[in-house]
């Protein structure tokens, strides 16, 4: 079920053009050579972006940033499984 849960989200961002890249800052959880690679895929494909270092994530922050039509987040993994149903 996971993996249908996080398959479902990126089929769901394959449109978008605008993303948000959240680095989460507690702890160890963020890493930056996976920040690295996205930036790095983000530009190949000619997509708008930005990111965003949080030390923790919720719908309200992130329901302030309008222009982003995706967010991606490298940071705990169960946020986006656990939590995910709650972000728009």
């Amino acid at each position: 079920k996971m993996k249908r849960i996080r398959l479902d989200a990126v089929l769901e961002s394959k449109s978008a053009c605008s993303f948000g890249i959240i680095l989460g800052t507690l702890g160890r959880q963020g890493n930056p050579k996976i920040l690295d690679r996205l930036i790095d895929l983000l530009q190949r494909h000619k997509k708008q972006f930005f990111v965003l270092l949080l030390s923790e994530i919720s719908p309200a922050k992130l329901a302030k940033v309008r222009v982003v039509e995706a967010w991606i987040q490298v940071a705990c993994p169960r946020l986006s499984i656990d939590w995910g149903h709650f972000f728009d």
